[in-house]
């Protein structure tokens, strides 16, 4: 949470970081588009080529900014322990990645990432190398960068988030109807009873 800065005279305070709806979706958003970009930089490396990792048209992974504003409004003070951070990011992140891969290979027959490659991996949908990463990148995230991106959200006036948050939600919709649509394309063109991975995993 961003807290009052400045006791001086003269000196300007900074409010508290009230985590509204209009201020949640403009963290959800913030991070789905980082997300998206931490995922195509890390399967550029992986894969070796440039891949959309999300599910959707575009460049924006919803996964990464569910975890960050359930975790911003969710963690409290519990924020100030790396340790707390560290547990929350391999255990809430291992989850949700578990359970959304699980969701859309039933849905649709399809896989969006597949770590079977990895070590310790638990039905290609987990792995332990990323449940690791997922922690220390609680850590830096919650301790360093998320107070500067409330502190920006703080000075957006508030009709602007909300017309932000208007047009967002209205794309957004528009884009999972259509990558729904997408998806049950290639399940309806699948054959055999294994789901299909739409991307290449590794080199």
């Amino acid at each position: 949470m961003v807290k009052a800065e400045g006791t001086g005279k003269g000196e300007k305070k900074t409010m508290p970081f009230q985590y509204g709806f209009y201020e949640l979706i403009l963290i959800f958003m913030f991070w789905g588009a980082v997300g998206w970009i931490i995922e195509a930089i890390d399967m550029r490396i992986e894969a070796g080529e440039f891949q959309n990792r999300g599910f959707l048209h575009m460049p924006f992974c919803p996964i990464y900014g569910v975890g960050m504003a359930l975790g911003s409004a969710g963690l409290g003070s519990v924020k100030d322990s790396s340790l707390s951070l560290f547990v929350f990011g391999v255990l809430f992140c291992s989850v949700m990645e578990y359970i959304v891969g699980g969701v859309l290979e039933k849905l649709f027959h399809s896989k969006w990432w597949d770590y079977s490659h990895m070590r310790y991996n638990i039905k290609g949908r987990v792995c332990l190398r990323n449940a690791v990463l997922f922690g220390f990148g609680a850590i830096v995230v919650f301790r360093f960068v998320e107070p500067m991106v409330e502190r920006a959200i703080l000075r957006i006036p508030m009709n602007m988030r909300m017309a932000v948050t208007m047009l967002f939600g209205i794309a957004f919709a528009v884009d999972l109807v259509a990558s729904a649509r997408r998806a049950w394309a290639y399940r309806e063109n699948q054959e055999g009873d294994e789901p299909m991975l739409l991307f290449k995993a590794h080199r």
